[in-house]
């Protein structure tokens, strides 16, 4: 076991794995599954909208040359509903809301159980050398379970906080009738303003650590020693506390390598999406042409559906091949995080720096260096 490094030493080794990682070989399949780790455990958002049949508002039943004037009169009514809020108008469309809020928050919890499981994916692909997707899911799932309790609970929790944070001196401003004479205690509002927007950017701040030395330290815990979350944290609060400093500059590193990261792979990402954007807008022209030609009628809510869908599936395509630049900086963070706490946590230091065969005699002095484990197909976590 190598002696405890510090956030600023872990750099260099985990360049080094991620190097013999993805490298040494290139293997296209490994970035491929990655890629798709990736795109589950990143912070990528997406919005889809799906249904039966619109309901048309339109009299006009004309042809092509009138698929303008059929929208327009969508959106009217759809600004109407809105415009003019009320039961009446709303109560023809309630199974729909309803429908739609529930899809919603299905996915929404299917994507967050699937980002837990996902995490303890990578946790194992780093170790190992190896992605495996299918295996992966059944092994991790029921720890992946543990994990996604913990980040219900969490994200509620902080919802509540923030939202009692920062809504009860509102509500107190109100009844107290600041914003009924704004001009007579613009001076209170003002400063009260600015005070309660730093103390809810502070707040949010600390609720983002934690949820990232989650991420980085409860996770390996949670996977090595099968504990819940509550008795996870407690073991990582105890080891936490002993090396305040240590982790308090791996929290400034981790922020600096983050916001780096970001300013870097927001540039790639932007060349990768203009040099996409070139064959998927001959192919729009493309089929637009071929459409006109064969009188598709684009105001038709069955067209527009299937280029919805389309448009859906080439944005998936757009976001895989970005999940597969992003690849180098998934293993990096990774590695980065199991350099530094692996010497600290000795189940996860076993695996990461296994034990070097004693030197034969009379062999030249070697300098001694942090041993990087071979990643070779295996098996991180044997049963």
């Amino acid at each position: 076991m190598p002696n405890r490094v510090s956030a600023v030493e872990s750099i260099s080794p985990a360049f080094a794995r991620t190097k013999q990682m993805l490298f040494r070989p290139f293997r296209f399949g490994l970035w491929a599954r990655l890629a798709v780790v990736a795109l589950i455990t990143g912070e990528a958002g997406g919005g889809g909208g799906g249904g039966g049949s619109i309901p048309n508002f339109n009299t006009n039943r004309g042809g092509d040359t009138h698929w303008g004037i059929h929208w327009s009169d969508h959106w009217a009514a759809a600004a109407h509903l809105f415009s003019e809020p009320g039961w009446e108008q709303i109560q023809p469309y309630s199974g729909w809301i309803a429908l739609a809020i529930a899809l919603v928050l299905a996915v929404l919890l299917l994507w967050i159980y699937s980002d837990c499981v996902y995490r303890f994916i990578l946790l194992d692909a780093v170790i190992s050398g190896q992605c495996r997707l299918r295996e992966g899911w059944r092994r991790w799932r029921e720890a992946g379970r543990r994990y996604f309790a913990w980040v219900i609970a969490f994200g509620f929790g902080s919802f509540v906080l923030v939202g009692l944070v920062a809504g009860v001196p509102v509500l107190l401003a109100y009844r107290a009738g600041w914003f009924e004479h704004p001009d007579q205690n613009l001076g209170v509002l003002i400063g009260g303003g600015i005070l309660l927007a730093l103390v809810v950017i502070a707040l949010v701040a600390v609720l983002a650590i934690i949820d990232m030395l989650g991420r980085d330290f409860l996770v390996p815990l949670m996977a090595f020693e099968e504990v819940g979350a509550v008795d996870g944290w407690q073991r990582l609060l105890a080891m936490m506390g002993g090396e305040k400093l240590a982790y308090a500059g791996y929290v400034l590193m981790k922020i600096a390598f983050a916001m780096g990261a970001a300013i870097a792979f927001t540039i790639v990402n932007l060349i990768v999406f203009l040099i996409l954007l070139i064959p998927l807008g001959l192919l729009g022209v493309i089929g637009f042409l071929i459409g006109k030609g064969a009188g598709v009628n684009w105001g038709n809510s069955s067209v527009v559906l299937l280029l919805a869908a389309f448009a859906l599936f080439a944005l998936a395509g757009v976001l895989y091949v970005i999940g597969f630049v992003y690849t180098p900086g998934l293993v990096f963070f990774q590695s980065y995080t199991l350099e530094f706490f692996g010497p600290r946590y000795g189940p996860l230091g076993s695996k990461l720096f296994p034990s070097s065969p004693p030197l034969a005699p009379l062999t030249p002095p070697i300098a001694p260096t942090t041993p990087i484990a071979p990643l070779v197909p295996g098996d991180a976590f044997p049963a």
